[in-house]
């Protein structure tokens, strides 16, 4: 997801890149009025589990107080949109089955949402709009199966598909910093400091459109470089701290700005892999490799 940190911006279009690693969920019904979560990582381990009485939806038992507060939220919330979900007296297992190491963030939260919103009869945006403060744009990335450009307006959402050059995508090296970074908390503080005009919206709109149709590497970079100036100016925060200022590309965060995941572009791919291992950044992929055949 290349330009989700700055859809906060009301209106603008930001591109996103579905990933193949994602997450799975099963239900198993019996009989009672309880429901048993169990999420597993991707070596199959138990990583949360919790269970919750669906009479008044109290938490009776949880390892990750945190996670279980999100996945009641989430559950009230779909039982209020739709009155016949759980309407029924029956026990549910729900086993979820991450692809990905979860302290990555590589849409937890995102492919939970859509997965639960199916289970309910929902739509995914409408479970999502409910209950976080988002743009929505991960959510519409775990549903599609193609590079999309998304727009969030104040009464309408919009997405459109395209094939990216897979030459491009095979330049970009995105890397795991070592930390997770909280998308809500950054929507909640980009949302009390708002310092953008209607100018950076259209800014921002139109990198997104040009990256979409952009073949060559070079070009990707300079459109790169001007997305972080742009977010760097709107934040008033550099990116990474200065860090990775000696880079003969472009380095910029992906999501959750300083978090999670970035995204590194030079002509040289071996020349990149390198400089970030200097970095002692440890986890590296290209986008290639990632990003949903």
């Amino acid at each position: 997801m290349l330009t989700g940190e700055y859809l906060i911006l009301e209106g603008a279009i930001g591109l996103a890149v579905p990933l193949q690693k994602g997450q799975s969920m099963k239900v198993v019904e019996g009989q009672g009025a309880e429901l048993h979560w169990l999420t597993k990582d991707q070596h199959g381990e138990k990583w949360f589990e919790c269970k919750m009485n669906l009479i008044d939806f109290s938490i009776e038992k949880t390892n990750d107080e945190e996670k279980a507060v999100f996945v009641q939220s989430l559950i009230k919330s779909a039982a209020q949109l739709n009155s016949d979900f759980l309407s029924q007296w029956k026990k549910y297992k729900v086993t979820c089955d991450l692809e990905f190491d979860p302290a990555w963030g590589l849409g937890t939260s995102s492919t939970l949402i859509t997965n639960l919103a199916n289970w309910a009869e929902l739509s995914p945006f409408e479970l999502y709009f409910d209950t976080q403060e988002g743009s929505g744009y991960d959510v519409a990335a775990a549903m599609s199966d193609e590079p999309l450009l998304y727009q969030k307006n104040e009464d309408e959402l919009s997405f459109e598909t395209f094939e990216w050059n897979q030459e491009l995508m095979d330049s970009m090296l995105v890397f795991y910093q070592g930390h997770k970074q909280s998308s809500q908390e950054e929507v909640q503080a980009w949302k009390s400091n708002r310092k953008w005009k209607q100018s950076d919206v259209d800014q921002a709109s139109a990198i997104s459109e040009s990256l979409a149709e952009c073949q060559l590497v070079d070009e990707a970079v300079k459109l790169l470089r001007e997305q972080l100036k742009l977010m760097e100016n709107i934040l008033d925060r550099t990116a990474y701290d200065g860090k990775f200022s000696d880079f003969k590309g472009v380095i910029k965060p992906l999501g959750a700005w300083g978090g999670d995941f970035g995204v590194a572009l030079h002509a040289d791919v071996e020349y990149t892999r390198q400089y970030l291992r200097g970095k002692n950044v440890k986890t590296i992929f290209t986008l290639g490799e990632l990003a949903v055949k």
